[in-house]
């Protein structure tokens, strides 16, 4: 079943089903687990965070598979009421994100197999939640693989396995003299954070350049958002 919900997602309007879900939940106390996987669907929506919603709040599905851009494409700018405005503005965070997340994966992976960065967990923890998280998009171990070593390859080199949980990764380096931590989007967080993700990156060794990688990042990929000086 999750296999086919992934495939039907992929078909989905998620960036229009993102900004409509971003409009319409303001003000709204959800549950925990409900307002988590809608905060991980608003900043990177595709296809593995849309079916993790799903999972946890069922009704998203109509939402999700209704979702298209036709009023945005037929309505000029100026003509756009209070529901449509800053759409463009949040459409373009969408793409900045998710191709983020993207370089990301594909830096900590290259750099993983070459030896330069440590992938962990916390030590008293189960990865229950990724696994779950894993097997909502149908990736699932095999019999007789080692856990936490399937879960080190697959979250490292699989990029839709990289999406799911982008919201419990922690990277963790020392750069310019200085203890630093960074989110799964490459977003600058604390040891606080650090504690609470699920799965952790050490990228001492290659700080330098995975700073680099996120510095063009914000210089190609959408230079008008960030100027010199912005972190």
């Amino acid at each position: 079943m999750s296999g086919k919900i992934l495939k039907q997602m992929s078909n989905c309007d998620l960036k229009t089903a993102a900004f409509r879900l971003a409009k319409e939940s303001q003000g709204y106390i959800l549950r925990t687990e409900i307002a988590e996987a809608v905060q991980l669907f608003l900043r990177l929506p595709c296809p593995e965070t849309a079916v993790n919603l799903i999972v946890v709040w069922p009704e998203m599905l109509v939402a999700m598979t209704g979702a298209n851009d036709y009023l945005l494409r037929i309505i000029p700018k100026e003509a756009r009421g209070p529901q449509l405005q800053g759409i463009e503005e949040l459409m373009e965070s969408f793409d900045f994100n998710l191709q983020t997340v993207a370089d990301i994966q594909a830096f900590i992976s290259k750099e993983s197999m070459a030896g330069r960065v440590m992938v962990g967990f916390h030590r008293m923890r189960d990865q229950a939640v990724l696994s779950r998280r894993l097997d909502q998009i149908g990736i699932k171990k095999g019999l007789f693989s080692n856990r936490r070593n399937f879960l080190r390859k697959t979250i490292t080199q699989n990029l839709q396995a990289f999406r799911v949980v982008n919201d419990m990764v922690s990277i963790h380096g020392i750069h310019d003299g200085r203890e630093r931590f960074w989110n799964g989007l490459g977003e600058e967080s604390d040891p606080q954070f650090h504690l609470q993700s699920e799965i952790l990156y050490e990228i001492s060794q290659i700080a330098d350049a995975f700073v680099a990688v996120l510095d063009e990042i914000k210089r190609t990929k959408w230079p008008n958002k960030f100027v010199d000086g912005d972190e």
